[in-house]
Formats: structure tokens, sequence, C-alpha cells
């Protein structure tokens, strides 16, 4: 009986995964920027940002050591989690957006507000996809360039359209993650991608606390308006 083969290393098996997925996984991740910036519902906000942080680990992987490319799951898992951690502390037991006095977040999957960003989200999609920009950096890899443009675009997106603290904190990360991407092409060096970890992780805290304290507010006002 012939023995058994030793299972792949990480290194292997995420190299392998980025080279099976490729076209799919640049696909997959314009999708979850559509649905990050345009959902209203947290709950599906957080769980697209962590879609993200994958896709961006798997298309990271093909330029940088797969242990540093799965960084970027590890700091996108501790930021999902203090959002939610800080969802359920404000309050927004429901749904994202709009904050109502009863109940927490109170909000809509299918508004007119989340149709209008949908619509905005698609309609900079399709721009993109019809004019194919990309940042003028020569010495990037495709992938990468188209990767990281949409990046910028949406978190450009998605700071316009913010109105509360997870969507900001949302586009900032966005463009931190197209800063990741150039500087994995232009610069793959340990310590500036630990840097540039510690400032999404920073970013992820920040907009935690303000979550909390919109939420305190909200239930303070509540209270003030029962009495």
């Amino acid at each position: 009986m012939p023995p058994i083969p030793p299972l792949p290393s990480t290194q292997e098996s995420l190299q392998q995964v980025s080279e099976l997925l490729g076209l799919p996984a640049i696909v997959a991740l314009y999708a979850c920027l559509v649905l990050v910036v345009a959902l209203r519902d947290w709950r599906l906000v957080v769980a697209a940002f962590m879609g993200l942080s994958i896709l961006q680990a798997v298309i990271a992987a093909t330029i940088i050591p797969s242990e540093w490319a799965l960084l970027r799951v590890i700091v996108g898992g501790m930021i999902a989690i203090m959002w939610y951690l800080s969802a359920q502390r404000a309050g927004w037991g429901g749904r994202f957006l709009p904050f109502r006095p009863s109940g927490g977040v109170q909000a809509r999957p299918l508004s007119s507000t989340t149709i209008f960003r949908l619509l905005l989200s698609l309609a900079l999609a399709l721009t993109l996809v019809v004019t194919r920009p990309r940042l003028p950096l020569p010495d990037l890899p495709s992938d990468v360039r188209l990767a990281a443009t949409w990046l910028i675009a949406f978190a450009l997106l998605g700071l316009a359209m913010g109105e509360e603290a997870l969507q900001t904190g949302v586009a900032l990360l966005l463009a931190l993650a197209a800063t990741h991407l150039v500087m994995d092409a232009l610069q793959p060096r340990a310590e500036l991608i630990w840097l540039l970890s510690s400032v999404e992780l920073l970013v992820g805290l920040a907009t935690a606390y303000l979550m909390v304290a919109r939420g305190s507010a909200v239930s303070a006002q509540s209270n003030e308006e029962g009495a």
C-alpha cells in the first residue's frame, strides 16, 4: 500500500487557490465591493467586508509570500469581530441604518435609499468595466492594477455616501486595501505590511468605538423622549 502523501503547506495551498481562482477571484472582489458600499444591513456589510479580506489575500498571494497574504484574513477577521460586538453593544439587533428610537437600528434592506445606493454602485461598476481605467503604475501586474483601481473608486464612493461610522470606516479600509496591493507589488517588505495592517486595525477600532458611541447617544435620546 503506497504511503499517504503529505498535506500541502499553507503557502502551497494558497498559491494553488490563487492560480485556480484567478479571474473568478477578481470578479468576486468586484461583487463584494458593490455590496459593501450599497448595503445598509450592518450584518451583510460585515459579511461582505470579510469576503473582501479573503479575496484580497487570494490576490496578494500571487505576488507576496502566502504567510504575509494570510495576515489580511486575520486582520479582516479581527475587525469584523470588533464591528459585530460593537453593533450588538450599540443595540443594532436588527439591521443597519437608519437609527430609530425604538429597537436600536431598524432599516428595511430594500428601502428607497438602499436602492439609490445600489444604483450608484452599479453605475460606477459599469463605468469602470467600460472605461477600464488603471492606475498609472506600469510595474504593477494587470490584475493588481485593476483591483487597486476598483478599491480606490469604491472607497471614494463610500466616503461620498457615508452617513454613519461603519460606512466611513469601510470606505477608509478599502483605500488602505488598495495601498496594500500597490505596496505588495512595488515594495514587498514585511515592515510595511505590518505597518499598514496596524493602521487597518486602528481604523477598525476607531469605527467600532464610534458605533458604540452613536448607539449610546441614540439610547439616551430615546430615554429622554420616553420620560
